[in-house]
């Protein structure tokens, strides 16, 4: 009987982009530059146009930035000019999974969350149906590899705009320092977004507290709890990040050279800081949310005491009304001349009395 021999076939990875479609063409940016000179080339979709001015000269660093990472074959074409394998592309392309850090021998792989307030942020917080605390994310990948940085961005939007202002310019270190540092900067960009991101919601808890005890509105609620998303997003974006720094700080990388991680360690003190902030602006909304449900209990208390204090004036005055509404035959007050003033005259001997009473004791 011949023996039947199983080989196991190795199973490709199968890339597929996952998220949301920003841009119908992905837009390419190159930076190819060093201390003395700079170049920047852009394409819509075209990587070969890119692809023709990169020098293989390890005395320019070169930063390629992508718009769009929904075309797998323009992101397959980059990564097949740098040698990057399926499972750095589909780490890519997939926008739903958690920010890491992948070290390899040849390269350094980021993939982080930038978080932005949203656009059409309004500041008027007397709207109850506002929804501008809700944060827009995007996920952007960093690939470090000798001289080379890339950066998939989903969408077209200013997070690094200052950066690319510094390059022509020849602002700062950035031309004078490696791709590394360049890393460096990106990273700080994002982090200086989720501040403001953070701060925005710090400047609507400052506020709330006092409008709350003006109006405690049940709408304010869903603006406290839209708060509270939002700082739990912004935790579960930069916690990775932060544990992805501490590798780098730790000198763990060969990528990043021993002169930048300083910088890495100030930026994961920055992060630090973000989470700490972050933490106490959760435990503020939750005190707030408290505040409102306090105050409205507080509310509703006073307004039941009211009505059981009118309950209670009138509850003899309604057995005064009671009795004499009875009409017995044999009801001396009925035939009095005076009968009738007489009972309202104890009616309102008895409210007023019962008032003083309240009074004195402080429950009016």
């Amino acid at each position: 009987m011949a023996k039947l021999r199983l080989q196991r076939k190795m199973v490709e990875p199968k890339i597929q982009f996952v998220g949301r479609q920003f841009l119908d063409i992905p837009s390419i940016q190159m930076f190819l530059y060093n201390e003395d000179q700079i170049e920047e080339v852009t394409s819509e979709g075209d990587f070969a146009k890119i692809a023709g001015k990169i020098k293989d000269d390890d005395r320019f660093i070169t930063w390629i930035n992508i718009h769009g990472i929904h075309d797998i074959e323009i992101i397959k074409t980059i990564a097949d000019h740098f040698s990057l394998d399926k499972l750095i592309v589909q780490d890519i392309v997939d926008t739903t999974q958690r920010p890491k850090i992948e070290i390899r021998p040849d390269l350094l792989l980021f993939t982080v969350k930038s978080l932005m307030p949203p656009s059409n942020n309004n500041n008027n917080n007397n709207n109850n149906n506002n929804n501008s605390n809700n944060i827009e994310s995007e996920q952007i990948s960093f690939i470090l590899k000798n001289n080379v940085l890339l950066s998939f961005q989903e969408k077209k939007g200013d997070h690094f705009e200052h950066i690319r202002s510094r390059l022509r310019e020849d602002k700062g270190l950035v031309r004078e320092s490696g791709a590394d540092y360049l890393l460096y900067l990106l990273l700080d960009a994002i982090t200086g977004n989720c501040f403001t991101t953070l701060y925005g919601m710090e400047n609507k808890l400052n506020t709330l507290p006092e409008i709350i005890m003006e109006n405690p509105d049940p709408g304010y609620i869903a603006t406290l709890e839209e708060i509270k998303r939002g700082l739990f997003t912004i935790r579960k974006a930069v916690t990775p990040l932060k544990e992805a720094i501490v590798f780098t700080e730790k000198g763990q990388t060969p990528h990043i050279h021993i002169n930048t991680i300083p910088y890495f360690s100030d930026l994961k003190d920055q992060l630090l800081q973000l989470i700490d902030e972050t933490d106490l602006n959760m435990t503020r909304a939750e005190g707030s949310t408290n505040l409102f449900f306090s105050y409205q209990g507080h509310r509703m208390n006073e307004v039941m005491k009211v009505l059981t204090m009118v309950a209670t004036i009138f509850i003899p005055l309604t057995f005064l009304a009671g009795l004499y509404g009875m009409n017995f035959e044999n009801m001396p007050e009925l035939s009095w001349k005076y009968g009738y003033p007489a009972v309202l005259g104890l009616m309102a001997i008895i409210a007023i009395g019962m008032i003083l009473v309240f009074k004195r004791n402080k429950w009016l």
